[in-house]
């Protein structure tokens, strides 16, 4: 052993220490270093490895909204209930049914109307859709023309009404007929006005004609009078004749602006009708949209009486009370009904914290939850997050004074090792364990001793 063992080795140590390390055997010296290294290693681990600090109290759930009130906005008579007290629902799940019949009376009523209503505002779109009205100054022909249109119904009014369907197409057809035929009789009358207007300009043309003659032969029929070869009756007669057709051709002149008016206001009253036609329609049109629009969200709530008949739950949770059973009951508008106690995808737990654990407790710690109902090293518990701290404390019937603090979970309920969920309600108790922070082991081992320390050689 002593030849591993410098002078200088010898030098450095005590006499009584270099004997034994002369004379040890090297299997003691083994196991010293391996102590030592397992030493070393041991305030390692405890210097770098950090456990969790917790803050552990005791509380219950609760629910995380408020109590859901079931009413029924219109009342009317319970026919059927379909839930019980303590019996879970989820959201959008029937609870109970209110007969509907006055109700779904007063839909189909007002549908009815809405489809009347679309059926003629169909109608009266294709009527002003077929009319074209252009400008007075081309032929009178083309200044208003008859197109009809097909009608185009949506293809729900000619499923569920084929018969209004009927009816509007005939009604539709029947008052182009009727324009039509107004305005082919305006056009015949037109067309009288243009054949008298016609003839009135033969009849000018031939008795300007006639007066040319008749005029000559006065001119010529005056010398010879004045010589005597001519009676003067004949020269006479020859006056007379002239100053006849004369008048005659006056006459006529002064009745072709007459004639002319009479035409024009046949044309006026051709376009006018199409005119008047064409308003009637366009102002019915506008009353009947506006009053397909008031329907129309009239019909939206009678069709939410309808749907409302049948009442729902509008959260997840469990049904409390049930206020009203009686099948054939009146349920008057706006009373309570059922009450449910909901159950959202988070809970809420109130725990109740002793004031010498509350100093480093803050909103936003994480924390564990474990039910006691579940068996926590089977179902594992839930992860919250710190929500709410009192302001002050609270002292129960005994006189213990605590905070209460609450912590809101990640999810509602637990879940076996099938996927088979563990359901969570209010009023279940709970253990609650806040992580304030974190400490490594070698503080814990040291915080005994260094609270001896401050406390020793002392009397109180």
């Amino acid at each position: 052993m002593s030849k591993h063992l410098t002078t200088q080795d010898l030098e450095m140590v005590d006499d009584v220490y270099g004997a034994m390390m002369t004379d040890a055997p090297t299997s003691h010296r083994l196991i010293i270093w391996s102590l030592a290294a397992m030493g070393v290693c041991f305030l390692l681990w405890a210097y770098f490895s950090e456990l969790d600090q917790v803050t552990t109290g005791m509380g219950k759930v609760i629910p995380s909204s408020q109590i859901q009130v079931i009413q029924s906005l219109d009342g009317g008579i319970m026919q059927e209930m379909y839930v019980k007290e303590g019996m879970m629902v989820t959201k959008g799940q029937a609870l109970m049914r209110i007969d509907d019949t006055r109700f779904r009376s007063d839909y189909e009523q007002q549908a009815q109307e809405v489809y009347s209503l679309q059926a003629n505002v169909v109608r009266l779109s294709s009527e002003l859709s077929s009319i074209t009205i252009t400008s007075m100054s081309v032929d009178w022909r083309e200044q208003v023309k008859i197109t009809p249109r097909p009608l185009q119904f949506s293809g729900e009014l000619i499923k569920e009404e084929p018969a209004l369907i009927q009816r509007q197409s005939n009604e539709y057809t029947g008052r182009l007929d009727s324009l039509i035929n107004q305005l082919e009789i305006l056009a015949r009358q037109i067309q009288q006005k243009q054949q008298e207007s016609k003839e009135l300009a033969s009849k000018i043309d031939t008795l300007s004609r006639s007066y040319q003659l008749v005029s000559r032969e006065l001119e010529l029929t005056k010398p010879l009078a004045d010589k005597g070869i001519v009676p003067e009756v004949e020269l006479i007669k020859v006056e007379r004749v002239v100053n006849d057709i004369r008048g005659e051709l006056a006459s006529l002149r002064l009745l072709r602006p007459k004639l002319k008016a009479s035409q024009d206001e046949a044309i006026l009253k051709r376009r006018e009708a199409v005119l008047n036609f064409a308003a009637d329609a366009r102002t019915q049109l506008n009353e009947l949209q506006t009053k397909l629009s008031r329907m129309n969200e009239a019909q939206v709530g009678a069709q939410d009486k309808v749907d409302k008949a049948e009442i729902k739950s509008p959260v997840n949770g469990t049904i409390k009370t049930i206020h009203i059973n009686t099948l054939g009951g009146v349920v008057q508008p706006g009373i309570d009904i059922i009450e449910i106690v909901p159950s959202e995808d988070q809970l809420l737990i109130e725990t109740k914290i002793l004031p010498k654990d509350i100093a480093f407790l803050h909103p936003g710690l994480p924390a564990v939850v474990k039910v006691t109902a579940y068996d926590f090293t089977r179902y594992g518990g839930l992860n919250g997050v710190v929500e709410h701290i009192s302001a002050d404390t609270t002292q129960d019937e005994e006189g213990n004074s605590f905070y209460l603090v609450r912590v809101r979970t990640d999810l509602s309920s637990l879940t076996k090792n099938d996927g088979t969920k563990m359901p969570i309600i209010p009023g279940m108790l709970t253990s609650v364990d806040v992580i304030t922070g974190q400490r490594s082991v070698l503080e814990y081992i040291l915080n005994p001793i260094l609270r001896a320390k401050d406390t020793a050689l002392r009397e109180r």
